[in-house]
């Protein structure tokens, strides 16, 4: 387990995570997310599909998806800086 900060690439910190397995961040299921300074991820209601955004630059940083029966947010890799673990 690793836990991990994840920044937007203009520099807004959008989440800390607890991520459980070794390489790039793909995905955050919602239930792993240790910390939401921007309230985007956490305390709301999810649809798949749904979107998320940078409140700061506005860009898209992930989608919602059900993943191994999960919500995820499936992360957008040309947003948010890489991270391998």
């Amino acid at each position: 387990m690793s836990i991990i900060e994840v920044y937007c690439q203009c520099g807004n910190k959008l989440a800390r995570y607890d991520k459980r397995k070794k390489g790039f961040l793909m995905k955050m299921y919602l239930d792993c997310i240790l910390e939401d300074p921007n309230k985007i991820f956490l305390n709301k209601k999810f649809n798949c599909h749904d979107e998320i955004y940078c409140p700061q630059c506005k860009k898209r940083v992930a989608s919602i998806k059900m993943i191994h029966g999960r919500l995820s947010a499936k992360i957008n890799h040309g947003v948010v800086n890489k991270i391998s673990t």
